[in-house]
């Protein structure tokens, strides 16, 4: 599948001298032209050391790719990361296999004086890709979920936690992504000042169908699945006839519900017990995915979603996601339309003065006290009522309703990679202090109390 012609296979393995010395040890270092022309790539592949040497040029187009516009690794570099991406998917370029982001945060990193790698997981390269990463202080985890030709995330994730059980830095960890990014975690931080106190967690069939079938004949709800993102597995449920809002009586399972997808702003209309029926497959899925979150709909999502993104408990951007006239989603795919502002915009004063007192919380409250924050990650927050004691009795709160750590894209802010350079930098130098002085949490692991 990835057969080249010599000189296409040259240029595919477009590796520094420098790449491979750190990676595969002095032997693999050949003088001359660094960038790989075709006489130093077959003088490369004629070295004997045995990881480099076991990787013929189809396996070495396979694992790195197309590398033009790396930089030249540091000659004594303070440490050493890599960048798992994956081939295909949504999120690429037109004019190179890597993401448009992964270069340049491999360029930032290699100018703070650490090498920087970018591999591409495939199930095929899963032992070679262990032997090569596992050399390395940390990596970074660049994979959508998402449908990859040869990839299995199930795969890809085991090497990510074995990589970690053998004390690297992960940035994220498969399972502290999952808990993180997962509707479960809105639950569990819905005692924070920017969490929404109406918020019920669904694990079993039988506490479902009673407690959603009672809150929803209170007012409007929103359900989500425990796993998904960009609106997906989202439904705002409104009952048709609006006059059965307030009733003491149970709802009929015949009663007409409105299901809107915030994926694309579609209805449905569904009865009552159709919709518990559609929910109820969700549940108890036996892994971290299974489960649903009902939560209050706030009507004020027409006004639309404000994403603050992080680098660590930095804040640098903040995007106001304005959903269509007439919908409620605010994605891209429904017609929505972003605007961005700075992270000290005094538009925005109040939700970053609410939230930044909650983000020393926010880690204990989802059981993940022992890990970092993540490299790169967003919060998306909703306009609701007012909270005391946390806000006036007029003024506007913004309450969380998602929160992502899963690949973050940067490609329209390449300015921020330095910054995310050195915060992968900074968490690999302590992760590193923390193993040297022996009190390094193993293997990362999001562990027993996280998954309570």
């Amino acid at each position: 599948m990835y057969s080249l012609g010599a000189a296409a296979a040259a240029l595919a393995l477009n590796l520094t001298a420098s790449v491979l010395s750190v990676y595969f040890g002095e032997s693999a270092v050949v003088q001359g032209d660094q960038w790989g022309h075709s006489q130093a790539c077959t003088a490369l592949m004629q070295k004997n050391h045995s990881v480099y040497n076991a990787l013929d040029a189809d396996r070495k187009k396979l694992i790195f790719g197309d590398l033009e516009g790396l930089l030249p690794q540091p000659d004594s570099p303070g440490g050493s990361i890599v960048i798992f991406g994956a081939r295909g998917g949504d999120d690429k370029g037109k004019h190179g296999e890597h993401r448009g982001d992964t270069i340049p945060m491999c360029n930032s990193i290699i100018e703070m004086g650490w090498s920087c790698l970018p591999l591409f997981y495939s199930d095929e390269a899963f032992e070679d890709l262990h032997r090569i990463a596992s050399t390395s202080d940390g990596y970074i985890s660049r994979v959508n979920p998402d449908v990859y030709e040869g990839v299995t995330l199930e795969k890809y994730e085991a090497l990510l936690e074995q990589l970690g059980d053998m004390g690297l830095a992960a940035m994220p960890h498969p399972r502290f992504m999952q808990l993180f990014g997962s509707k479960e975690a809105l639950a569990r931080i819905s005692n924070l000042r920017t969490g929404m106190a109406d918020t019920v967690m669904y694990q079993d069939e039988a506490t479902f169908r009673v407690t959603f079938s009672n809150n929803l004949a209170q007012g409007a709800r929103v359900l989500k699945q425990n796993r998904g993102s960009q609106g997906e597995g989202i439904w705002i449920c409104k009952l048709e006839d609006e006059s059965l809002y307030g009733t003491r009586e149970p709802l009929s399972l015949d009663s007409g519900v409105l299901v809107t997808e915030a994926l694309d702003n579609s209805v449905q209309r569904k009865t009552l017990g159709q919709l518990l029926d559609h929910g109820a497959q969700y549940l108890d899925q036996g892994d971290v995915g299974g489960g649903l979150v009902d939560q209050a709909f706030m009507p004020r999502i027409i006004e639309g979603e404000v994403r603050v993104m992080f680098v660590g408990d930095t804040p640098v951007e903040i995007v106001h996601k304005k959903p269509k006239e007439g919908g409620v989603s605010a994605t891209l795919k429904s017609g929505a339309t972003y605007t961005r502002y700075s992270p000290d915009d005094a538009l925005f004063a109040r939700l970053m003065k609410s939230f930044q007192r909650d983000i020393p919380l926010l880690l204990p409250s989802l059981g993940l006290q022992d890990h970092p924050l993540p490299l790169l990650w967003t919060a998306d927050f909703i306009l609701g009522p007012a909270r005391h004691p946390w806000s006036d009795a007029d003024g506007d709160h913004f309450f969380i309703g998602e929160l992502n750590c899963s690949c973050v894209g940067i490609t329209t802010q390449l300015h921020l990679t330095k910054k995310v350079a050195a915060e992968a930098i900074k968490i690999c130098q302590a992760h590193r202090e923390m193993r040297d002085n022996g009190s390094m949490v193993r293997s990362n692991q999001t562990g027993a109390a996280a998954a309570a």
